[in-house]
């Protein structure tokens, strides 16, 4: 056995097994042999690799080198919103805490493209709900009531922020408003008046037949004065 592989064979814990198998040139084939070989003379599990794997320098600084554009085809590919905004009610938020359970390892047991894809919505959506969920439970505890988590949870991010004083403010803010809703009187809406039917409009008077005027009485003739027959010469004797 070379001194390389007995290097990762030795090693104490996880972050030393990986420093030892990144100064070693042995194959990939080789490294899986050992690691087998490993995790049983230690107990230690492949998750137990793989997370101080992901904290070591040269994997973080291999692992951002093209995350952006990694990241920006992600996000592409698992966008169930289809443009639209769906606000997180009541009922959304119960059932997502019904699915974002963790398993024994404190990993999630559903990704969080399966649940955008699930809940209609894109993976910033949900990624911004479990940051929720971790602030609330540090706010209430592991033990809090699953209503009291869901009320928590129904506030802003900003509000959570600012610690369970700013939280139960809010709360005590909304019921106030809630009570001076109720307690003012609705004001009566104010009757309408009743729109008088429109009078039925006169019909336009009939203009008079103007009268014809009488025909003019035609002037009467003048009666001819008849001339007088001429007198008779009187005979000569």
């Amino acid at each position: 056995m070379t001194k390389s592989e007995m290097a990762i064979l030795d090693s104490r814990s996880p972050d030393e097994y990986i420093e030892a198998s990144l100064k070693s040139r042995l194959s990939p084939a080789a490294k899986a042999r050992l690691a087998k070989q490993w995790m049983e003379r230690t107990g230690h599990t492949r998750e137990d690799i793989l997370y101080a794997r992901n904290r070591h320098p040269y994997w973080r600084k291999k692992k951002m080198e093209g995350s952006v554009e990694r990241t920006r085809r992600r996000l592409e590919a698992h966008n169930y919103s289809r443009g639209q905004s769906t606000p997180w009610s009541r009922e959304r938020v119960e059932e997502f805490l019904s699915l974002n359970g963790k398993d024994r390892t404190g990993r999630y047991e559903r990704k969080d493209w399966e649940l955008a894809e699930h809940f209609g919505s894109s993976i910033p959506s949900i990624q911004y709900m479990r940051r929720k969920c971790r602030k609330v439970e540090l706010l209430l505890g592991p033990r809090a009531s699953k209503n009291r988590v869901v009320d928590y949870l129904l506030c802003a991010e900003s509000v959570l922020s600012r610690g369970p004083e700013a939280v139960e403010a809010s709360f005590a803010a909304a019921r106030a408003k809630a009570k001076a809703g109720a307690a003012k009187p609705k004001a009566k809406p104010a009757a309408k008046a009743k729109a008088k039917p429109a009078s039925k409009a006169k019909p336009a008077p009939k203009a008079k037949a103007k009268a014809k005027p009488a025909p003019k009485a035609k002037a009467k003739a003048k009666p001819v004065a008849k001339k007088a027959p001429p007198k008779a010469k009187p005979r000569s004797r």
